[in-house]
């Protein structure tokens, strides 16, 4: 079962996102895509039900799932997802942001990688 979808409105300039997220931890950190869109992997996910998104100092991998509809709008109509900046703990960031759009079929249609995609990395 999917994440509740969240109706984008083409009038509307911000939409907070939290509430609609449902959240897998990824203790191994060696999931993938195809691990996480499986039909039997549905049950691992967890709402999420608070109105920010906060995990608090993790070694985890942390898989979040949304569900889009989007309204009628201009064909030229762009939208922003926008993430906060990874947390620096003793000088290291970890990790990096991996956005995938999923199609009706359940098949990867566009990957986005957004930050740092080594294990670690020196501040």
């Amino acid at each position: 079962m999917a994440a509740q979808a969240i109706s984008v409105d083409p009038d509307r300039a911000r939409l907070a996102v939290a509430g609609f997220v449902e959240h897998h931890a990824d203790n191994s950190e060696s999931m993938t895509i195809n691990d996480v869109v499986a039909p039997t992997f549905d049950v691992n996910f967890i709402p999420h039900s608070r109105n920010i998104l906060h995990f608090g100092i993790s070694s985890s991998a942390y898989w979040l799932r949304l569900n889009f509809d989007w309204l009628e709008g201009e064909p030229c109509d762009h939208k922003v997802l926008e993430f906060g900046p990874p947390k620096i703990v003793d000088g290291i960031v970890r990790g990096g942001i991996e956005l995938y759009v999923i199609d009706q079929a359940g098949d990867v249609r566009i990957n986005y990688s957004l930050g740092w995609q080594g294990s670690e990395r020196e501040m």
